[in-house]
C-alpha cells in the first residue's frame, strides 16, 4: 500500500506545483488601430467648436433655438420631420455666453446644423420652414 501511496502523493505534489495561477494577459489591440479610430472620430468634428450641436445622423438636422418660447417647434411637423435634436435657450445673453463663436445677434434665432456645422441661420420661423422644405439632410 505504501508503494502505491508515495508515487500518488509525489505525482499530485508535482501537478499542483506546476500549475500556473497567474491569469493570462489578454492581447491588447494595436495602438495604430486605436489611433486610426480616434482620428476618424475627431476628424469630423474638429473644425466646428461646438460638436454637441451637430447632428448625430446624416438623415436628420439638429436645431438651436434662441428665445421665442411662444412657438411650439416640437409640434410643427414641417420641422420635426427633418430635425431630430432641438436645443432651446430662453435668452440671447445665455446663448452668447454658451456659444460665442456663433455670433448670435438677435432674438429669436434659429440655427440649423448638419454633421459638419451651421447650414442655415434665421430669425424668422417661416424662413426656416421654407429652407427645410427645400433641403434634405445629406
Amino acid at each position: 500500500m505504501k508503494r502505491i501511496a508515495w508515487p500518488i502523493v509525489i505525482g499530485l505534489t508535482l501537478l499542483v506545483g506546476c500549475q500556473n495561477d497567474e491569469p493570462k494577459a489578454e492581447p491588447k489591440p494595436s495602438t495604430v488601430q486605436n489611433q486610426q479610430k480616434a482620428s476618424a472620430k475627431s476628424d469630423t468634428n474638429t473644425t466646428f467648436p461646438y460638436p454637441n450641436l451637430l447632428s448625430e445622423s446624416g438623415q436628420y438636422f439638429s436645431l438651436l433655438v434662441i428665445g421665442d418660447q411662444d412657438n411650439h417647434i416640437e409640434s410643427n411637423s414641417k420641422i420635426t420631420e427633418k430635425v431630430k435634436d432641438i436645443l432651446s435657450l430662453p435668452e440671447l445673453d445665455m446663448a452668447k455666453k454658451a456659444y460665442p463663436d456663433l455670433k448670435i445677434k438677435t432674438e429669436p434665432t434659429y440655427i440649423l446644423f448638419d454633421q459638419a456645422g451651421v447650414l442655415h441661420q434665421s430669425d424668422d420661423l417661416e424662413e426656416l420652414t421654407t429652407y427645410l422644405e427645400q433641403n434634405t439632410p445629406k
